[in-house]
């Protein structure tokens, strides 16, 4: 245990504590989220606990700051560009709405366009921001689209980008001839994209096996830590990210911090991440040279004492918490129950081998690797792995897999191999054959499947059917 939390006060900023699990997992909403009285344990009381200690070490930190003489000379060497926040978001938001116009998705890497016409629109909201008169369009066409898409995915869904329409409205003020609504910029980004790190960092608490299928495509971010203890530091990391984001605690340094984190996931994850992360980067850079702003009192700043300073960050941390993690989980429970009732009506997720073709199927066999976990070898016949063709129309004999864990799934897969990692004891592992669109096989009326027993303790399975 103690190696443990050395390393993760180490690694405060994890890689993976901002990479968005939705852009690299199977993530699917007919899976029941955990509940509270499954994170009842000690890894995360502890990891509680920590983040609340660290607050009043922060606090301190930003007092000597507040300070220090130098600090004081670069605040003042950014606080020369400050008026530059305005071209840096027109600037990234362009990037961002091209890269979403050839890449057909709109807001995040996920969230494919319901129509062309629409990757054309955010191709002309690109070209508005070429001018400073017409830049508040582009910021009505981007919460346009945010609310479209509430109405094709949800509002759960979209709460994760809450940080869009924010930018959107940054982009709307910017040029006012008011000082009194440009001055509403700041707090409108620093609280937008705050509460959106606050918020997806639950979807590491609340939907583990999503993100523990990403780790196990990537198992070199978790530095040898167990996957579920290196995802929930990652949750906890991020929500105080955003948290002080929020306060305006150490805002430039963490701005600065946040940023580089970033552009090293890069390396992890590639052109998704850059999708999807250029318009945080945008908002991170106009906090680096604009800080908390002239007019924008950091709630953190309310109180002089460090100890009052302390105190308020440590009940608002609890509130905040509290606050967005039970409406998180409720909405969670209530997003499951809508995935499965529209399971049920629409009754499209079996793919019946026709009559008189080639039947698939497949075998795992596992053995044990000598760096730990298990080497999964899916042996088939009459399939072939497709990922070239995921989305698309069905062909029998065509398609991927599903890995589930102990009735859990945790992977897609789209090759014979899968490396896996597996808890202590008995576990059940069960592969599916899926079509193209994600059908499950099925001949004669049953699954295409196969299941086995792994046990940690031994060398093979224990079971097979």
């Amino acid at each position: 245990m103690n190696k443990k939390w050395m390393l993760f006060l180490l690694a405060l900023v994890p890689q993976f504590a901002q990479a968005h699990v939705k852009w690299f997992s199977d993530y699917d909403f007919q899976h029941a989220p955990l509940q509270w009285a499954q994170l009842n344990h000690p890894y995360f009381w502890g990891l509680f606990v920590l983040s609340l200690v660290f607050l009043p070490v922060l606090v301190y930190t930003d007092r000597l700051g507040e300070r220090s003489a130098v600090y004081q000379r670069v605040n003042g060497f950014f606080d020369q560009y400050a008026d530059q926040g305005g071209l840096i978001m027109r600037v990234t938001m362009g990037a961002v709405l091209l890269m979403s116009w050839q890449g057909d998705s709109y807001i995040a890497p996920e969230i494919a366009i319901p129509a062309p016409f629409w990757g054309w629109f955010q191709f002309a909201l690109a070209l508005l921001l070429l001018f400073k008169q017409t830049t508040i369009l582009t910021g009505i066409g981007m919460v346009f689209l945010y609310f479209m898409g509430i109405y094709y995915n949800g509002f759960f869904h979209m709460l994760d980008y809450v940080v869009y329409p924010a930018v959107g409205i940054f982009l709307m003020v910017s040029y006012a001839k008011s000082e009194r609504i440009r001055n509403i910029d700041l707090p409108v980004l620093y609280s937008g994209l705050g509460f959106s790190l606050c918020w997806v960092a639950f979807e590491k608490m609340f939907y583990p096996y999503w993100g523990l299928s990403v780790l196990e495509q990537a198992p070199a971010l978790t530095m040898g830590l167990p996957h579920d203890f290196f995802l929930l530091s990652c949750a906890f990391i991020e929500f105080s990210l955003g948290y002080l984001l929020i306060i305006c605690l150490l805002h430039r340094p963490l701005a600065l911090v946040v940023t580089l984190v970033f552009f090293i996931t890069t390396s992890f994850f590639g052109k998704t991440e850059v999708v999807g992360h250029t318009i945080l980067h945008g908002a991170l850079l106009v906090f680096i040279i604009k800080g908390p702003g002239k007019y924008y009192q950091a709630p953190i700043r309310y109180h002089k004492s460090l100890a009052l300073r302390s105190l308020f960050a440590i009940v608002n941390f609890i509130i905040l918490f509290t606050v967005l993690a039970y409406p998180y989980q409720l909405m969670a429970n209530r997003a499951h129950a809508e995935a499965l009732e529209k399971r049920a009506k629409m009754g499209h997720d079996r793919f019946d081998v026709p009559a008189h073709s080639p039947v698939p199927s497949v075998v795992i066999h596992a053995a044990k690797d000598v760096n730990g976990g298990w080497n999964l070898h899916l042996m088939t016949t009459n399939f072939t792995f497709t990922p070239e063709n995921s989305g698309q129309e069905d062909v029998v004999g065509e398609g991927h897999a599903h890995i589930y864990v102990n009735g859990k799934k945790v992977a897609r897969v789209y090759s014979n191999w899968f490396h896996i990692n597996l808890e202590k004891g008995v576990n059940k592992v069960k592969v599916t054959l899926n079509s193209n669109s994600h059908k499950e096989y099925f001949f004669e009326d049953k699954i295409i499947q196969y299941e086995i027993e792994l046990d940690e303790s031994r060398e093979g399975p224990t079971h097979v059917h």
